[in-house]
C-alpha cells in the first residue's frame, strides 16, 4: 500500500505539462503552479508528454462527449474481457420495458451516478417488481398517494430515471456476505491499494433519495440488500501489505475467492489503467464481484474519482466533511503524480 504524500512532497517541475480540470482540490492546482508545472485544462494544448492528472473528457476525433465516453467504455471493457473479466449484461432503464415486464428477475436496478451504495436495488421477487413499478409510476406521473405529504416535490423524474439508471444482471456473491473488491490504481502502473468489501445481507433501507424512500417505506422491497459499502455499514479490509499475507489468503478463502485469480485481477487492472491513462487520469477505482459458479470476475464499475476514505483514514487523514474528502482525493492524486514523475526521471 502506497504512503499518501503531502502536496509539499511533490518535486519541482522540469518543464512538465499537467492536464488538470478545475473541479479538483484547488490546493493541488496552486501547488503545481508554485512548483513550476505548466497546468492546462484545454485538451487542445496537450501533447504526447502531458501527464493527465484528471482524465480527458473528449477527443478531437469524436463529435460529442457522449460518443467519446461510449468509445472509452467499450475499449476498456474489451481490454478487460481479453483478461477474462467481463461486465454483467447491462441495459439502460426503460419505463416502458418495466411496465411491460421485459426485465427478467432477479436483476439489479442501479443509478450509475451515485456513490456509496445509494440507489442500488436487487429486484428479486414478483413483489419487488410490482413495488418498483408503483414507485416509478409515482415519480413519473407525480400522482399523490396516502404517504405523499411527507415527500419532497419530484422534478422531471421521467428524464432522471432514463438518464441515470441501468438494469444489470444479478451476480450472486460466492459467500454469505455481499462481497466486492475495490482496487485503486495509478496510471504509473502502480497499485495504490486493494480492499475486500463485505457486509451481511439485510433489509435494504435507502431513504437518502426519493426512489430509495419509496422502495423502503411506501412500497417496501421484500429482498435482501446487495450493498457492501462502508457507508452502509460494511467492512473494508485493505489488502496488499506483506505482513498480512497469511491473513489475506485466509480471508479470500473464507469468501470463496480464488487467490490466484484475485492477484491476476490486480495485474489486469493496473495494465488497463496504464493503457488508458489519458482517458482515466492518474487514479482510477475499479469495483469487481466474483461469481464462484462461473469462476470469473465481473466488472461492476470503474471511476476516475473514486472514494478513498478507508485508504486515507488508514494513514491518519481526515475524511469527515466534503472539504476533507476533496483534500484526501487531491493528495491521492498527488501521490500518483509523484510515482509517475519518479519513473520519468529514471
Amino acid at each position: 500500500m502506497e504512503k499518501i504524500i503531502t502536496y509539499d512532497e511533490l518535486p519541482k517541475s522540469n518543464g512538465q505539462s499537467i492536464y488538470l480540470r478545475m473541479e479538483t482540490d484547488p490546493r493541488l492546482y496552486v501547488t503545481l503552479l508554485s512548483k513550476g508545472y505548466k497546468v492546462i485544462n484545454n485538451i487542445s494544448y496537450s501533447n504526447d508528454s502531458t501527464i493527465f492528472v484528471t482524465g480527458r473528457r473528449q477527443d478531437t476525433k469524436c463529435s460529442s462527449n457522449d460518443e467519446y465516453k461510449n468509445t472509452v467504455n467499450k475499449n476498456i471493457q474489451d481490454t478487460l474481457k481479453s483478461n477474462g473479466i467481463v461486465k454483467p449484461i447491462t441495459t439502460n432503464f426503460s419505463f416502458s420495458d418495466l411496465i411491460n415486464h421485459k426485465y427478467q428477475i432477479p436483476f439489479v436496478l442501479k443509478n450509475e451516478n451515485q456513490n456509496g451504495g445509494r440507489e442500488k436495488f436487487l429486484i428479486n421477487t414478483e413483489e419487488d417488481y410490482e413495488n418498483l413499478i408503483y414507485a416509478c409510476t409515482f415519480l413519473i406521473t407525480k400522482k399523490s398517494s396516502s404517504n405523499s405529504s411527507d415527500l419532497r416535490e419530484c422534478i422531471n423524474y421521467d428524464k432522471y430515471l432514463n438518464l441515470n439508471f441501468t438494469v444489470q444482471e444479478y451476480i450472486p456473491t460466492p459467500s454469505d456476505y455481499n462481497t466486492t473488491v475495490r482496487i485503486l490504481t495509478s496510471s504509473s502502473n502502480d497499485l495504490l491499494y486493494a480492499a475486500l468489501k463485505y457486509k451481511k445481507p439485510d433489509k435494504h433501507l435507502d431513504d437518502t433519495t426519493l426512489l430509495g424512500y419509496l422502495l423502503s417505506e411506501v412500497f417496501p422491497l421484500s429482498t435482501k440488500s446487495i450493498v457492501s459499502n462502508t457507508l452502509s455499514g460494511g467492512k473494508n479490509i485493505l489488502i496488499g501489505e506483506s505482513s498480512y499475507l497469511g491473513f489475506e489468503e485466509k480471508l479470500l478463502k473464507e469468501h470463496n475467492i480464488n487467490s490466484e485469480q484475485f492477484y491476476h485481477l490486480l495485474s489486469a487492472s493496473q495494465d488497463v489503467h496504464e493503457k488508458f491513462k489519458s482517458e482515466l487520469g492518474i487514479i482510477c477505482g475499479f469495483d469487481y464481484i466474483y461469481d464462484a459458479e462461473r469462476e470469473k470476475w465481473f466488472l461492476l464499475e470503474y471511476h476516475s474519482r473514486p472514494m478513498v476514505g478507508d485508504y486515507s483514514k488508514r494513514q491518519g487523514i481526515n475524511y469527515q466533511t466534503n472539504e476533507d474528502r476533496l483534500i484526501a482525493e487531491g493528495r491521492v492524486r498527488a501521490t500518483a503524480l509523484g510515482l509517475t514523475l519518479k519513473k520519468r526521471v529514471r
